[in-house]
């Protein structure tokens, strides 16, 4: 692992093409109490259209966020959209939704009726039905409230997941509801490198980001011979080759970038 300045800015300069993979909340944004207030400051939005502009640079925003969020968030034109962790992509060509989340969506729903019911006693924990999977979030749950969440989310879980109907995951105070198929964020990156125009070569993969949500996409870009930054303090392990701190040394970063990209 190394970090900051240590990172090979002159290879991702120096890329004929670059596919350059963003992940959002924490690594463009602080994390915020609520999703709602982490919105882009006008330099990172401005960043981000110039990154977008330079010559051979597709920017790509992978997400858990779904892309309707996202491009409501965002609304930049011209960038790659990613969301529900690589179930559904809007980018290059049509857009994407995985068959299984789609199959998926009725249950999912239903889930999401039944934890809103369950948890509304508890104050702060908040459900979020992205559309295709579901998002616990318990960042503003009283401390003395957070074992009484979990346990009632594990209760209401227990018998969708011992049937194999869904797949959990976690992160920064978040408990994520997904189809029950394995595909990432990861996934999608590679999904995105097969539908490049067949005249294009293939870009060195840029990829961004802070979560244990990100790692399935470090790995991947890992194996493809690109570069993998994480965001935020040790000592978390990671897949990542390269740290950043936060997201303003992530700002910090990009704009190195843009400027060597576009001199």
């Amino acid at each position: 692992m190394r970090s900051g300045w240590a990172i090979p800015t002159d290879r991702a300069a120096s890329a004929a093409h670059l596919m350059l993979c963003l992940d959002y909340d924490g690594t463009l944004v602080p994390i915020a109490p609520h999703p709602a207030a982490a919105t882009l400051d006008e330099q990172t939005r401005r960043l981000l259209r110039q990154l977008a502009r330079a010559r051979g640079v597709q920017v790509v925003l992978i997400s858990g966020r779904s892309v309707r969020d996202l491009k409501r968030t965002v609304g930049i034109r011209g960038l790659g959209y990613v969301g529900n962790h690589g179930l559904e992509c809007s980018a290059s060509g049509p857009r994407y939704v995985h068959p299984a989340a789609q199959r998926s969506r009725p249950r999912l729903q239903r889930l999401a009726r039944n934890l809103r019911s369950a948890l509304r006693p508890i104050r702060g924990a908040w459900v979020e039905d992205k559309g295709l999977t579901v998002s616990l979030h318990w960042r503003r749950v009283p401390p003395s409230a957070a074992r009484r969440f979990h346990r009632v989310v594990a209760e209401r879980l227990r018998p969708s997941v011992a049937q194999g109907e869904i797949r959990v995951t976690s992160g920064k105070h978040v408990i994520e509801i997904r189809p029950p198929v394995s595909w990432g964020k990861g996934d999608a990156i590679v999904r995105l490198l097969r539908h490049l125009p067949a005249r294009r070569a293939r870009p060195l993969v840029l990829y961004v980001g802070d979560d244990r949500t990100d790692e399935d996409a470090f790995r991947t870009v890992n194996r493809l011979g690109g570069l993998t930054i994480a965001v935020g303090k040790p000592p978390r392990r990671t897949a990542a080759r390269y740290r950043l701190k936060d997201p303003r040394d992530v700002r910090a970063w990009l704009e190195t970038l843009r400027r060597l990209r576009t001199r």
